[in-house]
């Protein structure tokens, strides 16, 4: 295996990655960057690539996909448990693209190529809920569920999918949960519909905390108690507008780690994935500066 190797996923944003992959290969291949290249085949596949490689010490891993690809990636690179991690770069492919706009990286093939050839780093936090890492943000509640929803709506990228996922589901809001959330000494008890725990500022295509930075050792966090249809409408527009934090039903905190139980069960998501199975109870952590990213 080469000391730097590629995990495309070519089903990213619907199916339409194929060619960019072509482009962006051709490009390294040109300006002389080695690498050895993996095309993703099914759910899982990029995580068991990475942890792959991750063991037998590869140099740089480029992610030529979307969050959900990345997000399996450093799941792969960090449940290795090697000590030696491997670099990460990001050419970004899918349809929302926010951790690399969360850093700033370019949007553009090229730009973003040429990033990957000239090789400079930054070191950023990695968090993680339960068992699972995640680089972006993690969510239990009606977050997750618009998650779910908006993997069902093709044809739509970054935040119309998000919003568009968000009414088909405020439509059917009722009860929230009873959750009881412990983050560095405070307490939090109360009925509430989102716990979303952050390492960047966006996510879902939108900005919900924009003061979030992925290098500060810490989880930037959004409590918002449940709300009724019209008030969960009302959120949108703040939202957009980058004000969601003046709602008074948000409440917004940091810590280096929680533990949040619900009751009853709710469904988790992490970096847009959404896992099968609901959970009662969540820990959370932030790993300081654990991964190397090339920008």
């Amino acid at each position: 295996m080469s000391t730097n190797i590629i995990i495309a996923n070519k089903k990213a944003c619907w199916g339409l990655n194929r060619s960019r992959v072509r482009r962006a290969e051709a490009f390294l291949n040109k300006h002389k960057f080695a690498f050895t290249s993996f095309t993703t085949d099914y759910p899982g596949h990029a995580r068991e690539i990475a942890a792959k490689a991750t063991i037998q010490k590869v140099d740089t891993i480029v992610v030529l996909g979307g969050d959900g690809t990345l997000n399996e990636v450093i799941n792969g690179v960090l449940s290795a448990g090697c000590q030696q991690i491997p670099r990460i770069g990001i050419i970004p492919s899918g349809s929302s693209n926010d951790f690399s706009k969360s850093l700033g990286l370019p949007q553009q093939l090229h730009k973003a190529c040429r990033k990957i050839i000239n090789g400079k780093t930054k070191y950023v936090d990695i968090a993680k809920a339960g068992e699972y890492y995640f680089c972006m943000a993690s969510s239990v509640g009606l977050f997750a569920a618009v998650c779910a929803k908006s993997y069902r709506m093709k044809g739509l990228n970054g935040s119309l999918r998000y919003i568009a996922a968000a009414l088909c589901v405020i439509r059917k809001i009722s009860s929230g949960w009873e959750m009881n959330i412990k983050a560095d000494g405070r307490i939090f008890r109360g009925t509430y519909g989102v716990l979303l725990v952050s390492n960047t500022s966006r996510y879902g295509g939108l900005t919900f905390i924009p003061e979030a930075r992925p290098d500060d050792g810490l989880l930037d966090c959004l409590l918002i108690e449940m709300p009724g249809k019209m008030e969960a409408l009302g959120l949108i527009p703040l939202v957009l507008r980058k004000k969601l934090s003046h709602h008074d039903k948000v409440t917004c905190f940091q810590a280096k780690s929680i533990s949040v139980s619900l009751n009853p069960s709710a469904p988790l998501s992490n970096d847009g994935e959404v896992y099968p199975n609901l959970f009662s109870s969540v820990d959370y952590k932030i790993l300081p500066q654990k991964l190397q990213i090339i920008c």
